[in-house]
């Protein structure tokens, strides 16, 4: 998840890969195995661009709204 949402706020797989520290190879077969678990397309790609499809909006919005929340339970004082 945390992987798709930096590849859809960078909107690119090689700034995204930067910005984890990770390969962009690593980056790609994430999203790629992502996309085959979903059995959907997230990103509209060109050599160029990658662009959300209508499906990788909604789940980018789910993806934030979980993100947060686990964000608030790891802040949780025990």
């Amino acid at each position: 998840m945390t992987i798709f949402a930096a590849v859809a706020e960078q909107q690119s797989f090689a700034e995204a890969a930067r910005h984890l520290s990770r390969s962009p190879a690593s980056v790609t077969r994430a999203v790629a195995a992502l996309e085959e678990r979903l059995q959907t397309r997230l990103f509209n790609r060109t050599t160029r661009s990658v662009a959300l499809t209508d499906a990788g909006a909604r789940y980018l919005e789910s993806c934030r709204r979980f993100l947060a929340t686990y964000d608030e339970l790891e802040a949780v004082n025990l």
